[in-house]
């Protein structure tokens, strides 16, 4: 009896690092929107994403956070710091319904220095209310998200 469950806790502990994904960027876009997301491939764990309308000037950055207290509706500022340069947007929190948790957006322009920091990063990292969180930009294609929402790739 002790050999089975020797063989079966080696068999999860083989198993853990297969089973475990790691949040990794992935771009992706529909007929008319396009989505830039840090987290876990087909799940609901994300980390941070920006997304914008195709053909819209505007981006959006998006958190889920069940941090700080925040009700639906209320706006806040959302700081992004982008190896060191920091930029501060106004944002609104929501609840999302599906996962129970609340989230918060925060919109700016194509145009503003945000994007171009975004796009040439290594880090970015986010405050809402006291919490923060620090995410790579390694592999993150800004540049295909921007082409996306420009609508040059509408053949995705």
């Amino acid at each position: 009896m002790t050999k089975a469950f020797f063989l079966a806790g080696l068999a999860l502990v083989l198993a853990g690092p297969a089973l475990a994904q790691e949040r990794q960027w992935t771009l992706d876009a529909t007929d008319h929107q396009a989505f830039l997301v840090f987290g876990v491939p087909d799940t609901d764990d994300v980390g941070l994403s920006f997304w914008c309308d195709v053909g819209g000037s505007t981006l959006s950055a998006y958190m889920p956070d069940s941090f700080a207290k925040l009700k639906s509706g209320e706006r806040t500022k959302m700081v992004l710091s982008v190896d060191g340069a920091k930029f501060t947007l106004t944002a609104t929190a929501a609840k999302d319904q599906t996962a129970n948790r609340m989230t918060v957006e925060g919109k700016f322009k194509v145009s503003d220095a945000l994007t171009k920091a975004l796009q040439n990063g290594e880090t970015v990292g986010v405050a809402i209310k006291g919490h923060s969180a620090t995410y790579p930009l390694t592999d993150a294609d800004f540049e295909g998200l921007l082409n996306a929402c420009s609508g040059a790739d509408s053949g995705q």
